[in-house]
């Protein structure tokens, strides 16, 4: 029977590209995999998809800010049919604060969305992750350039086919997806998009505290 496996992945988000500047934000992305024999998944598989991730993250590509960094990787089994947690304890691999590699500073908040789909209008199988802060340099368009766009796409191509292969000779027939919780199953994704306007992602201000001054009228 097939089951859920959620990979999550995070980080910090600095005040600077320096290790000794302080954390301002934490970022965290999840990815979903049905997974088609829950078996035993070691801690070396987890050590292997940390890798992956780091790789892709540290990549000039894939657009991360100098003030990002990747502090972990986590993985999680989960029964579709319930909802509960199978793996116990958690799998998670520490990482040593990989940083991104541009320098171009944009708002915490500042992301580019990578969605991930089944080619069809259903709106249960659309889905995907918001990685942290972007690096990118954002055209007066509001646009960012068209090579900086094939870049994300490529190394998130890398990823994602790499934690795919990785699954599949794990778990012959694991694929990656979007998870329903309504349908209780992972929609298998067969397709990636990434825009070439940055998003805003509201949510992720969530340690960032705010200081106002003030003016009498």
């Amino acid at each position: 029977m097939s089951q859920l496996g959620l990979i999550a992945f995070g980080g910090n988000t600095h005040d600077g590209p320096a290790g000794t500047d302080p954390v301002v934000e934490v970022w965290e992305c999840t990815l979903a995999a049905s997974v088609e024999d829950s078996g035993v998944f070691t801690q070396s598989r987890c050590d292997t998809l940390a890798a992956l991730i780091e790789t892709w993250f540290a990549n000039v590509d894939s657009g991360m800010s100098t003030t990002e960094t990747l502090e972990y990787v986590k993985w999680n089994e989960y029964s579709l049919a319930t909802g509960h947690q199978l793996t116990d304890p958690t799998l998670q691999t520490l990482v040593t604060g990989v940083r991104g590699s541009l320098t171009t500073v944009q708002p915490v908040s500042t992301s580019v969305r990578i969605s991930l789909d089944d080619g069809t209008r259903n709106p249960r199988a659309k889905g995907g992750f918001y990685p942290p802060r972007l690096g990118r340099q954002v055209g007066a368009s509001g646009r960012i350039s068209s090579s900086d766009q094939t870049g994300m796409m490529t190394q998130a191509l890398i990823l994602l086919n790499g934690i795919s292969a990785d699954l599949n000779a794990w778990s012959p027939g694991s694929k990656l997806g979007v998870w329903s919780r309504r349908d209780h199953l992972v929609h298998i994704s067969t397709r990636l998009r990434i825009g070439n306007v940055p998003d805003n992602i509201s949510r992720r201000r969530n340690h960032l505290r705010e200081t106002y001054f003030s003016a009498s009228l």
